[in-house]
């Protein structure tokens, strides 16, 4: 016999919604989604429950669709980015229509959820259409713009030299943040110039590092790794207390160092040196397939969406291979 919450608790109480989302975080427990994953998805449940109390539009479960939902768009298109974070004090403008479609996207996961655990018994939402994103190229970093980011750190302390590693490693072999910070030293092979790190759904894979790196990352276990912290940590990033570094403070260090660093309106992420390697590598001839295993992408498709040559690339491969070079040379 089916489970049917709203017959349970027909006005869908704040306390039986939140006995409801434990079990939702259960599930996607079980599944083995990373506790941040699971964070993001609980966070946006609460926000689109908390939107339909304000308006008084919450009702039983089995009469939510997409009415409610389509409203939930309209107010996100209104609201500023960070308008209720306790860390930052001014917003940053309206929510990207990427955030607003990964909303919907996790509201529509949560209906289906639903659907398969016999809380409702048909999803209203399941050919709700996803809001359109604009398919824009990101600007990635130069190698020159790269060079200045990488001078502008000071190696000759440990902190700088933390920092400068986990840049250099982004830089020439594009993991993830997340990856990067959760490395341990047992994960690194200086012999073969690799190391290993845990990507989405705590996939393991097997990333490659230039001979450059391996130097730079030696130079930095001997010397100033043993002063970032008094325990034995087992992180090859490690902060005071021995536990790995934050992703924010990763990405706090390349704000700081953009602002030092006049890079002609060009953004610094850790995402965006991720892309940069990706596009690097491309220009230089590597093939979509390595790529891909390199960046611990699910399939192809992946990999060819988010990379891109910037002009200068696409204007160097094409020099080498039109058949007007050939016909220049009277190969033709």
């Amino acid at each position: 016999m089916q489970k049917t919450v709203w017959k349970l608790v027909p006005n869908l109480s704040i306390n039986s919604r939140e006995e409801l989302l434990d079990c939702y975080r259960s599930s996607l427990e079980a599944l083995n989604r990373s506790p941040k994953t699971i964070s993001w998805y609980l966070e946006i449940l609460r926000r689109f429950f908390s939107f339909l109390d304000s308006g008084k539009s919450m009702k039983p479960i089995n009469e939510l669709g997409p009415q409610e939902l389509r409203a939930y768009i309209l107010d996100l298109q209104k609201a500023t980015k960070w308008a209720n974070s306790p860390n930052i004090t001014e917003a940053k403008g309206p929510l990207s229509p990427y955030s607003i479609q990964g909303h919907v996207r996790a509201v529509k996961a949560f209906w289906s959820w639903l659907l398969e655990e016999g809380y409702i018994e048909e999803n209203p939402l399941m050919k709700f259409p996803l809001p359109k994103v604009p398919k824009n190229i990101v600007k990635t970093l130069t190698i020159e713009q790269a060079k200045q980011l990488l001078k502008r750190i000071d190696r000759h302390t440990p902190i700088g030299a933390k920092y400068y590693s986990i840049l250099l490693l982004i830089l020439d072999a594009g993991p993830r943040v997340s990856e990067v910070v959760g490395i341990k030293m047992s994960d690194i092979d200086m012999a073969h110039c690799c190391v290993k790190v845990i990507g989405k759904g705590s996939k393991e894979r097997i990333i490659p590092f230039h001979k450059f790196t391996k130097k730079q990352l030696l130079h930095y276990l001997k010397t100033f790794r043993p002063q970032l912290c008094e325990k034995d940590s087992p992180y090859l990033f490690p902060d005071c207390d021995g536990e790995h570094i934050s992703i924010n403070s990763v990405q706090q260090f390349l704000r700081r160092l953009a602002n030092k660093v006049d890079l002609q309106g060009a953004k610094v992420s850790a995402h965006i040196i991720r892309h940069t390697f990706a596009t690097l590598y491309l220009a230089k001839g590597g093939s979509d397939l390595a790529l891909m295993e390199i960046m611990g992408h699910a399939s192809i498709q992946t990999t060819q969406k988010y990379t891109h040559l910037q002009p200068q690339h696409l204007q160097h491969l094409h020099a080498k291979l039109s058949p007007v070079e050939d016909l220049t040379r009277g190969k033709l």
